[in-house]
C-alpha cells in the first residue's frame, strides 16, 4: 500500500484498493494520474468532472448527482453504502479541504 494518500475527484481513496501501486495484476496508478482510466476501464464520474474542470465532485453546482450516487461496483455488496460514503466525504472535503477530508477517512478507514 502507498505512503501517500490518494483521494480521487469522485471521492475515492485509492489507498483501500489493492490494485492501487501494486505489482501484482490488475495495477492501478488513480484516476488522476490515469486520465480517469483506472484498471477497471474508463470512469463515467472523472470524465463529468474533467469536462466541467473541476478538481472534485464537491464542487460541481449538480453535486450530489445520480451519476455520482449510482457510481460503485454492483458485485460489491458494499458498493452502494461505498457510493454514499464517498458522497458524505466529498460534501466534507468541499466545506472543509482536502487535508482535513484525508484525516476523516484515516479515522473511517484506518488507513
Amino acid at each position: 500500500m502507498a505512503n501517500v494518500m490518494k483521494l480521487n475527484p469522485c471521492g475515492h481513496l485509492c489507498n483501500g484498493c489493492p490494485s492501487y501501486l501494486s505489482e501484482g495484476d490488475p495495477t492501478c496508478t488513480g484516476c488522476t494520474e490515469s486520465g480517469g482510466k483506472p484498471w477497471w476501464g474508463t470512469c463515467k464520474v472523472f470524465e463529468c468532472g474533467a469536462r466541467r474542470k473541476l478538481d472534485h465532485c464537491g464542487l460541481c453546482n449538480q453535486f450530489p448527482c445520480e451519476l455520482l450516487a449510482t457510481h460503485y461496483d454492483p458485485d460489491n455488496p458494499e458498493g452502494q453504502r461505498n457510493a454514499m460514503v464517498r458522497t458524505g466525504i466529498l460534501a466534507y472535503r468541499t466545506k472543509h479541504g482536502d487535508d482535513k477530508a484525508l484525516e476523516l477517512f484515516r479515522k473511517i478507514r484506518k488507513v
